[in-house]
This record gives structure tokens, C-alpha cells and sequence, in this order.
């Protein structure tokens, strides 16, 4: 599916067909070899990287820290319970300052960020880490040559890896990738290069995100500098910990008991008792709601999310998020409906009205 989708930008060499493609050894003894050999690749045990993202109207600094053997964390360590974060400690988690969520992630979710986790790239020490490859021949990545190398991990996760023919780095990888929470599966591929040395090891500083249907740039990130086996801690990989108020003890719980409809239901009935029912409340609930539907507790979800539009029948932030609850449980009806609602107490809810127009 990804080859197919690639066809567009990437097209077959047929000018090789006289010359023995290199083995799949071939190609990552190559690879090893310009990375300095594995006794420098794993002389390296920690980086910190300083950089720049940006994704339509988003721009901002990046900080992104790793430690073998999977360690890692995305998001300022300055001030971390005001700031969105994610991160794998062994499992994958996000944090949400806003009403104050821990997620550990399963799925699509988790997946992404657990690939993202590797130390090294999935070439190094593929065999000890349950990774096979196989040769794909030779195409072209933008004006460089490149060799194809299709890559399953251990968790069955598939990739293709394009190394560059004439300094054997990686120029790139192409996927197929869920599109946000709820969205079908879609091709993308990923463009690296401007590799430098940072203290001896060479890191890409530029990489951009491309849709491969259309070509549209989905994010680009440059590397402005990078820390090289800085002293750090695997605390600091873990999720914040802080003394919640009510409201966050509610939503975590919330989330905690996703798979478990009447106990949800019972947590949300004993926190109401003991808290009452607010804006922040009502927010609270629905964003926890949310998070459980986007780790598949569907039907969860709705149960929690309707009883927090009986509880909230004024807020247009409740009946959206159980309008998209019951969109992705395939009740297009009822999902429509509270669209509406949502619209009729609020017309400027954008997202309601993208989601109900998106039916019809």
C-alpha cells in the first residue's frame, strides 16, 4: 500500500537493472559505517535536542530528550504542569495541563509514540530487536538515489526506509498512518537531511511530514543544537506528579476506568455528589470522554458523555463531544442531532458544523 502510494514521487530506476543491487548487509554495513560503527553508535547514551516545529498555524521551540534504551520525552522540563507533553518511560503517555490528565495510551496512539521511541534507528541492531528488512530496490527521494528497504518491527509495524545511495544515511521513510484520533488510515513520508555533527555524532537538522496523495507539507522541524550524553534521570521520562484537585482526581479516574462502563458511570455519580456540577466540571467530564473514545472504549464513552449532557444540557462543549462519541459509534442520526444542538447554543462552533456538514 505505501509503495503504491509513492509511485507519484518516487520512481523505479530501470538504468540499475544492469547493475547487482547491494544485499540488505550490504546496505546497512554501509549504514553502520557512516555513523562511525557500532562501538561509537553505542557510545552514545543520552541527547537532548533544541529545535524549531512547525504545522499550519503552530510554531514554537522543541525539546525533545532520550535515553537508552527507549527513554524519551517530548516538551519542556521548565514548568511541566503548565505545558502539554508526551512521552515513553517503558509505555507510552501524554499529558494534558488542561484539566490536569495523565494518559497512558494504547493503540494507534501509543504506537506512534513508541516507534518515535527508538534510540537508535531501526537499522541498528535490527536482528536484536526483532526487526526483519528486505531490499526494495532503488528509486529516487527528491534528486537523491536511495535504496529501498522494507521494514517490518517487532510489533508489525511497517515502514520503508530509503538509505541514500552515496553516503549511506537515512534520506527518509514512508508509512501509513491513522490521520488524527478517528481518521482512516492515510500514506505519508518523511524527508531528512542537513545532517550534521553534533560532539561526533550526526543528527538530521531539517525533516518535513509530506502527505504522498497530495504532496502537501503536513510539519517541518529543523535542530538548532543538541546536548550529547547529558546526566539524566528515567524520572524524568515519567508523567508529572502533582496534588490534584477534585476535578482532576474525577478525570483521572474517569479515564482510568474507561473499560468499565458501570464503574465510570458510578465514579462520575460519586465526584458529582462530592463536587456539584460547573463549567469545569462539565469540561472535565468531556474531555476525559474524549480520551476514552480515542483509545476505542466507544461505547464508554457515550454512556459518560450523555450522562454529562443530562447534567449539562446548557453547554454546547457537551453535546459536541457526545454528537462525536456517538459519530464514531455509526449512530450518524443521533450524532447529527446534537450537532445541531450544539449549533443552536452556540452558532460559532466551527468543529460542529464541519463535523454535521461532513455527513450529508
Amino acid at each position: 500500500m505505501i509503495r503504491c502510494a509513492l509511485l507519484f514521487l518516487l520512481s523505479p530506476l530501470t538504468s540499475l537493472a544492469s547493475t547487482p543491487p547491494p544485499t540488505v548487509d550490504d546496505i546497512v554495513a554501509a549504514h553502520l559505517r557512516a555513523l562511525g560503527g557500532l562501538d561509537h553508535i553505542h557510545s552514545l547514551h543520552s541527547f537532548v535536542l533544541h529545535g524549531h516545529y512547525h504545522e499550519g498555524n503552530i510554531n514554537g521551540s522543541t525539546y525533545v530528550a532520550q535515553m537508552r534504551p527507549f527513554y524519551r520525552v517530548i516538551g519542556s522540563p521548565v514548568e511541566p504542569l503548565r505545558h502539554q507533553h508526551e512521552g515513553y518511560d517503558g509505555s507510552a503517555w501524554e499529558y494534558y495541563p488542561d484539566p490536569g490528565l495523565v494518559v497512558r495510551t494504547i493503540g494507534a496512539a501509543a504506537a506512534a509514540t513508541r516507534h518515535t521511541s527508538l534510540f537508535d534507528d531501526a537499522l541498528v541492531d535490527y536482528h536484536d530487536h526483532g526487526t526483519t528488512l528486505e531490499a526494495g530496490g532503488a528509486t529516487h527521494l527528491g534528486a537523491n538515489l536511495v535504496y529501498i528497504l522494507h521494514t517490518t518491527l517487532a510489533d508489525g509495524f511497517r515502514e520503508d526506509i530509503y538509505v541514500d545511495a552515496a553516503t549511506w544515511l537515512i534520506d527518509g521513510y514512508a508509512r501509513t498512518v491513522p490521520f488524527h484520533a478517528f481518521g482512516s488510515n492515510y500514506a505519508t513520508h518523511m524527508e531528512m537531511g542537513d545532517y550534521r555533527s553534533e560532539d561526533g555524532f550526526l543528527f538530521p537538522h531539517s525533516s518535513r511530514e509530506i502527505d504522498t496523495a497530495t504532496g502537501h507539507v503536513l510539519d517541518e522541524s529543523t535542530l538548532d543544537s543538541a546536548e550529547i550524553n547529558p546526566p539524566l534521570a528515567p524520572s524524568a521520562f515519567s508523567p508529572p506528579e502533582w496534588d490534584r484537585t477534585l476535578v482532576q482526581q474525577m478525570a483521572q479516574r474517569l479515564y482510568d476506568e474507561r473499560t468499565d462502563t458501570v464503574a465510570i458511570l458510578s465514579t462520575y455519580r460519586d465526584f458529582r455528589a462530592l463536587i456539584g456540577t460547573s463549567a469545569s466540571t462539565a469540561d472535565a467530564v468531556d474531555f476525559a470522554g474524549y480520551q476514552c473514545l480515542k483509545m476505542g472504549d466507544v461505547e464508554t464513552s457515550v454512556a459518560l458523555l450523555r450522562q454529562n449532557v443530562a447534567d449539562n444540557p446548557q453547554s454546547p462543549r457537551a453535546h459536541f463531544g457526545l454528537g462525536r462519541a456517538l459519530q464514531t459509534a455509526g449512530k450518524t442520526a443521533d450524532a447529527n442531532a446534537e450537532f445541531d444542538r450544539t449549533l443552536t447554543l452556540d452558532p460559532t462552533f466551527v468543529k460542529a458544523r464541519t463535523a454535521r456538514d461532513a455527513q450529508k
